[in-house]
């Protein structure tokens, strides 16, 4: 497992014990420590074993660290062997492309061994191998006897240095959380559209976007607000929130923070932005489209796959906010393709991505080991 939290790739690794469940298997999870991921787990009957790796790709730190790591991963796989050989296990899973000792326990083991690829590493979060790129890969390829890929562009990354015929890629069936508290929204009055932009704010989401294209809105006269929704960076939110003030959209520019569940922002706001500069497959597009949005998302990364221009909503050139500000301004010209674009958007998440497509496809995938 990734880690122990709720974040997408989290999320990701419970739908897949879900199929998996599904499929009759029994699966035992480890875990890097306790944390919110345990009561899901819990709730699923799922065992569970925290044993404290590390990772091995995250963003640069020095050489000693790097060995260090390298050298408490190796200890930690050979622990794991008197730890988990008990529960005879049949195949090894790691969700991540961020830890290795899976990989590393699977071969000691003489055991299948399945990488669930959940990022791009270096294109989505800066992060770097600790034992660089090519040996990494080198080892990914030579520790799995299969790849699985959460969308077509990640796939064809890890296809240009890794053996492609043993990559596949699998789109999660996305559920959204109905909220379980009333959640109370402004009002979005008097504005005539709001659009919401949903993530961790950090550098790489590029939240700038909507807000300068708001600004391009505003200076036209256009009645536009933004809801920022998430929690993130310090450095980067005070940039956002200062770049708000200097174009001067305290009213049309909203910070939400961190919440527990986005859904409600969606369902009320008209139109979803996602401006990232390079997602490998956004979970909150496929959330937002469930509950009926338009999306309108940079053209980068796995979101060509997900959104189709025209269609279920938009896609813009990354950092080009005054395209994005036409493509919001679209909505505002012809109200009526919010709610078909909207419509449009949730029949595709609805059909697409289904939980019994996910696990007949798993099935299939699963019979080649």
């Amino acid at each position: 497992m990734p880690s122990s939290n709720r974040d997408g790739a989290e999320l990701c690794v419970l739908e897949c014990l879900d199929a998996l469940k599904d499929l009759k298997m029994q699966c035992h999870v480890v875990i890097p420590k306790k944390g919110p991921l345990v009561a899901d787990l819990q709730a699923r009957q799922i065992s569970y074993q925290v044993i404290p790796y590390k990772v091995w790709i995250e963003p640069p730190i020095p050489v000693w660290q790097r060995l260090l790591f390298t050298l408490w991963n190796l200890v930690i796989t050979y622990v794991t062997v008197f730890l988990v050989d008990r529960r005879k296990g049949d195949l090894i899973i790691t969700n991540t492309v961020n830890i290795c000792i899976g990989a590393f326990f699977a071969k000691l083991m003489g055991l299948p061994h399945i990488w669930y690829i959940h990022e791009f590493g270096y294109e989505d979060h800066g992060w770097r191998f600790h034992l660089g790129e090519k040996l990494s890969l080198w080892i990914m390829d030579h520790t799995s006897d299969l790849c699985l890929a959460c969308s077509q562009a990640v796939a064809r990354k890890y296809q240009a240095s890794m053996d492609p015929s043993k990559i596949h890629y699998l789109y999660f069936p996305i559920e959204i959380d109905q909220p379980s508290d009333l959640v109370v929204l402004p009002d979005k009055e008097p504005f005539q559209l709001t659009c919401a932009i949903v993530g961790r704010l950090q550098e790489g989401k590029r939240q700038e976007d909507a807000i300068s294209a708001l600004g391009v809105l505003r200076d036209k006269g256009l009645s536009v607000q933004l809801w920022v929704v998430g929690g993130g960076d310090r450095v980067y939110t005070d940039f956002l929130k200062n770049l708000v003030q200097q174009n001067n959209l305290m009213k049309e520019v909203t910070f939400f923070g961190q919440v527990d569940n986005a859904i409600p922002y969606m369902q009320k706001a008209d139109v979803v932005l996602i401006c990232s500069r390079s997602e490998v497959f956004a979970r909150v597009v496929v959330e937002a489209m469930r509950v009926g949005k338009p999306v309108i998302g940079s053209r980068a990364g796995g979101t060509v796959e997900q959104i189709t221009d025209g269609f279920s909503g938009f896609l813009y050139e990354l950092g080009n906010f005054k395209e994005l500000a036409t493509k919001i301004e679209y909505f505002l010209d012809h109200p009526e393709m919010v709610q078909k674009m909207g419509e449009n958007a949730r029949q595709w998440a609805m059909n697409s991505l289904t939980r019994d497509r996910y696990r007949e496809d798993l099935a299939r995938i699963l019979e080649e080991i």
